[in-house]
């Protein structure tokens, strides 16, 4: 029985085939994750297809089982590297490398370049992948922050080399083909570029992890069906640039920009990105007369929650309800949300009220702190996700020595933009 026969017969079973040897690539055993990806890119072209009936349909199993093995792969690279920090596995060099010093070196690194670090590796052969992998649960890069720079990057390294292959390897005598894989190449250069210029300049908040991590799985889905399978040139590229911008917007949606917090307890400071709709006076039955300043935030504004100034939290209180359009004041009343209960730390030591509320498009209150916990002024303690209000409570100006310093229409900065100064502070 030659080769060409044992291909025919066995060719189907390919994804399983490349899924185990991704994972043993994981354990350091010498299998190129190269090679597997560059061999199923060649499996699926359609010349093979006549040669080899049993490839047909395997496409997307084999993209998948590529997906499913590089990610995976890769964290286990990075365990092997957390069980040696741990002194399960004894290395000769770790007490050498595991320093006070090397790990503060290695933290600052990965805060300032830790996903073009990323980037750049996954398209180095010869070891550098799981080298990375493994420095990093060795020197303990947080999982979360590790998972959202790996899938990311494979997803661009593994999509990159198996589409060069595929396309290139069938197409190359059809002008039109290959000036719009020309074409897309360089639009996903150009995007790739501006990604990590984004986010080298804007890290992401954890808190977003999980839309972060998954959603370029479907959307890199989606824009290989639609360049594989669709042969109308002229609208397939303004398409394959809208998911690109979709793509681009969910990460900036999620950016931690960074702030520069002047500490001031004589201000408040706003607690959310936005635009003020609306400062009003309003009754509590628990604090009486109340001032209340709402702000709107879109789904093109940072939805970060910072605190406006030094407090303590008494109580925090979710309340199920609708989803009504957060730019209506009366969402405070009726829709889903989370209120803060606080008191200033510093003089006057006002009891003041922070309300998250969901809009038509949030569905998602984040809360991190709990009763008892005290903020810091301009420090995070959650996100709302996607477009929603946010509203900030204080005593009433009968009861309050302050004045209130923007107005209706203003834009404002979490932790950055005065909304409240202390006349007599």
């Amino acid at each position: 029985m030659d080769f060409f026969t044992i291909l025919t017969d066995y060719v189907q079973f390919y994804p399983l085939a490349a899924l185990v040897g991704l994972l043993l690539a994981g354990l350091n055993i010498p299998i190129s994750e190269d090679l597997v990806i560059i061999t199923g890119a060649l499996l699926n072209q359609e010349r093979v297809h006549a040669q080899l009936p049993g490839a047909r349909g395997m496409l997307i199993p084999s993209l998948l089982a590529i997906y499913a093995g590089v990610i995976i792969s890769d964290f286990i690279s990075y365990y092997l590297g957390t069980l040696v920090r741990k002194g399960t596995f004894k290395v000769n060099f770790a007490d050498t490398l595991l320093t006070p010093k090397n790990l503060d070196r290695y933290r600052r690194h990965m805060d300032n370049h830790g996903f073009l670090t990323f980037i750049i590796c996954r398209f180095i052969p010869f070891g550098a992948r799981n080298t990375l992998f493994m420095t990093s649960g060795f020197l303990g890069l947080p999982l979360r922050r590790f998972a959202l720079y790996d899938i990311i990057a494979a997803l661009i390294s593994t999509n990159t080399l198996f589409f060069l292959v595929y396309l290139f390897g069938d197409e190359v005598r059809n002008p039109i083909r290959v000036a719009s894989i020309v074409l897309f190449i360089i639009l996903s250069l150009t995007v790739i570029f501006l990604v990590i210029r984004f986010l080298m300049n804007n890290p992401l908040t954890h808190w977003g992890l999980p839309q972060v991590a998954l959603f370029p799985i479907p959307v890199a889905l989606v824009m290989v069906v639609l360049f594989m399978y669709c042969r109308q040139f002229f609208w397939i590229v303004p398409v394959e640039a809208a998911l690109f911008l979709i793509f681009f917007w969910m990460l900036s949606f999620f950016r931690n920009p960074p702030r520069k917090i002047v500490e001031d307890e004589s201000i408040l400071y706003s607690p959310a990105d936005g635009k003020v709709t609306d400062i009003s006076e309003v009754e509590d039955d628990e604090l009486g007369p109340l001032l209340r300043i709402g702000i709107f935030l879109s789904i093109f504004n940072v939805h970060l929650n910072r605190a406006p100034c030094s407090a303590r939290i008494e109580r925090i209180t979710y309340k199920k309800g609708m989803f009504k359009d957060a730019r209506d004041p009366d969402s405070s009343r009726v829709n889903e949300s989370n209120t803060l209960l606080l008191t200033r730390i510093a003089e006057p030591k006002d009891r003041l009220l922070i309300r998250q509320i969901s809009g038509a498009i949030a569905r998602n209150i984040v809360c991190k702190v709990k009763e008892k916990d005290e903020l810091k002024q301009g420090s995070l303690f959650g996100m709302i996700k996607f477009g929603s209000r946010t509203e900030l409570y204080l005593p009433g100006r009968s009861n309050g020595k302050y004045e209130v310093v923007v107005k209706s229409g203003d834009t404002v900065h979490a932790g950055v933009t005065p909304l409240i100064r202390y006349t007599g502070a």
